[in-house]
């Protein structure tokens, strides 16, 4: 992997600590006023000589790189892999032209923060939202931090959780224009995926979306296919020219298997040692297909992780949770660790994870809305009869659902959202429910406190009379909307496993988020890049001949609902006890006996919200963890 730039400075021992509490993390931050502020106990400059942000902790080599210039210095946060003489000449060529965005189009992915020489600081978050960057105020200054726990506690906010953002965490996931950027800390913004922030000297912020990932009409699929065999192959290649050891994961599905194929071709030092999580007593369906793979495949060492009663979901919840933000795969924590401690018995290093690859080249079911819209009657006949008989459901209700889309505005779904907040659906979100700007509340609505309840559907009432209410990625149709939504999520989720396996000494990477993979995927408008006839067929084109043929023609996906059904039987009395004594229901968020309803109905063995649940844990763990003033990296 690139070595660091630029070495951090040393330790300024004429800069006593402020009292705040350090993460344990690696971060970067930075309090913006007119005195240069204290830095933290063992915190370095990130530019040697320059006081405005600070950097401390445990940073895998190549994680910060920083290069300067006359005029101007530029960090690259996450996983920016051109090299040195690239960046030091783009960097000059945008202080000459001021076309900053062009230092977003290096490989890999990565938060870039620029500091011009008139005390302008610009920050860039990659395209997908991996690398977030969060700020708000603290008197009149500005606070920036890598972490949002660090910036809550330096603007003074780590006390104060937002009890709406975190409502609408649990039952409301894909409504982002709901909450708007906001954190679970009160007055914490987030700088997500394609979005920008200028600071100036005195401290306003002004932030934009600089790259909204909207597709061009004028791309052609086979254009697109190439360009995503390029970057996808180039995002390999990177990784394993200079990584010491690269791993990868080994689903026997198209995204992980695939970068693994494509890691063998590339290591030049085989064979690669894959990886396939299996649980005997509750299989997902992965390691028939991982084995098959792996049988003809010399250059791949395949290595199954079996689970137990102990790796089962809601296992071993700890009493504090550890995350920066609520993380629903918190609960799933005892298999993460299992996971990571196999792959680390061969020593440190990179870890190739298919993350993702849904979000980017799956069909997301409001896509019949856009076929509606734009690709006439024929397409969505064809498509939506052929989805509904997959699927057992039907073609009339299906097609009926599309065209009723086609035709509902954004600010309509808005208004819509809070009529089923008071009136939620009576069952789990279905594939069918999904046709539509987002899917209805499910029944874990009704664990809201009227109150709660109430505040949420007064935001939607209030988001839909906005005149600026836009999606993710401004004017879009349904099916880009939603694709950008799951490509946020599946950020977050590769972030926060990237942060849980750093004290295993891994450091996961998901080539599908790299910036120039994603805009290879959504630069090809959503009708032409689905097909429901096939498994995504874009990255099928585009690896042809790089993977083996079954790998690309794979339609199944791993299912745990099993495992999930098995973990909260096992722990539900812990899972009752900690609902009962929730700082959830103290902050008038939930009602414990209304969640425990349907945990009860879980361990029943009938359906149950589980993904809610889950993030409702997850923000239980994080509070808890605020309350103890406990985190970890």
């Amino acid at each position: 992997m690139p070595r660091p730039a630029a070495s951090a400075a040393a330790t300024d021992p004429r800069c006593p600590s402020p009292a705040l509490p350090p993460t344990n993390g690696p971060t970067i931050a930075g309090l913006l006023s007119a005195a240069p502020a204290p830095a933290p106990h063992g915190a370095t400059r990130l530019w040697p000589g320059e006081p405005l942000l600070w950097s401390w902790g445990p940073w895998h080599p190549g994680e910060v790189r920083t290069v300067q210039c006359a005029h101007a210095r530029l960090a690259a946060i996450g996983q920016c892999l051109a090299d040195e003489a690239t960046m030091r000449h783009d960097l000059r060529r945008a202080v000459q032209d001021g076309r900053w965005e062009r230092l977003t189009h290096w490989p890999g992915a990565y938060l870039l923060l620029v500091l011009q020489d008139d005390g302008h600081l610009t920050a860039y978050a990659d395209p997908a939202g991996q690398f977030p960057l969060y700020y708000g105020r603290h008197g009149q200054n500005t606070v920036l931090s890598t972490r949002a726990r660090t910036a809550a506690a330096l603007s003074g906010a780590a006390a104060r959780p937002d009890a709406a953002a975190l409502a609408a965490h649990i039952v409301c996931p894909a409504v982002p224009e709901l909450t708007e950027g906001r954190t679970a800390y009160d007055g914490i913004r987030r700088l997500g995926g394609g979005q920008a922030l200028r600071v100036t000297p005195s401290g306003d912020c002004t932030p934009w979306t600089y790259e909204d990932l909207a597709p061009d009409p004028g791309t052609r699929f086979e254009d697109s296919a190439a360009q995503l065999r390029s970057a996808l192959t180039r995002a390999v290649i990177l990784r394993t020219d200079t990584a010491p050891r690269i791993t990868s994961d080994f689903s026997g599905g198209l995204d992980s298997t695939s970068l693994a194929f494509l890691a063998a071709r590339t290591t030049g030092r085989p064979p690669l040692d894959a990886f396939v999580y299996h649980h005997p007593d509750a299989p997902a369906g992965d390691l028939a297909h991982a084995l098959a793979h792996a049988e003809h495949a010399p250059s791949v060492r395949l290595a199954v992780t079996r689970g137990s009663e102990d790796s089962l979901p809601y296992s071993g919840l700890p009493e504090h949770g550890s995350a920066d933000q609520p993380d629903p795969a918190a609960v799933i924590g005892a298999r993460q660790q299992l996971r990571l401690d196999h792959i680390a018995r061969g020593g440190p290093g990179i870890h190739l994870t298919g993350e993702g690859g849904d979000a980017l080249l799956a069909a997301p079911p409001s896509y019949l809305g856009d076929i509606a819209a734009t690709a006439g009657l024929r397409r969505l006949l064809s498509d939506g009869r052929a989805l509904a008989r997959i699927r057992q459901l039907s073609p009339a209700d299906v097609i009926l659902r599309a065209r009723c889309l086609a035709r509902t505005p954004l600010h309509q779904a808005m208004s819509g959202l809070a009529s089923h907040l008071d009136d939620p659906l009576d069952h789990p979100p279905q594939w069918a429910d999904a046709v539509a700007w987002w899917p209805a509340p499910g029944p874990e609505t009704v664990w809201l406190t009227t109150r709660a309840r109430r505040h949420l559907a007064e935001l939607a009432e209030e988001r839909a009379r906005s005149t600026d209410l836009v999606s993710p990625s401004g004017p879009a149709t349904p099916g880009t909307r939603a694709v950008l939504c799951e490509l946020r999520t599946s950020a977050a989720v590769q972030a926060q496993f990237t942060s849980t396996a750093r004290a295993s000494g891994i450091w996961p990477h998901a080539p599908f988020l790299d910036s120039e993979v994603v805009r290879a995927c959504t630069r090809l408008p959503l009708p032409h890049r689905i097909d429901p006839f096939a498994a995504k067929p874009l990255l099928a084109a585009a690896l042809t001949g790089l993977v083996p043929d079954p790998v690309l023609r794979r339609r199944t996906k791993g299912d745990y609902a099993a495992e999930n059904y098995h973990g909260v039987r096992r722990s539900a009395t812990q899972i009752r006890a900690r609902l009962l004594r929730s700082p959830l229901a103290d902050l008038g968020i939930i009602e414990p006996l209304r969640v425990i309803a349907s945990v009860e109905r879980a361990v029943a063995g009938l359906a149950a919200p589980f993904p809610a649940l889950n993030r409702l844990l997850g923000a239980d763990l994080w509070l808890t963890a605020g309350a103890s003033g406990q985190e970890r990296s």
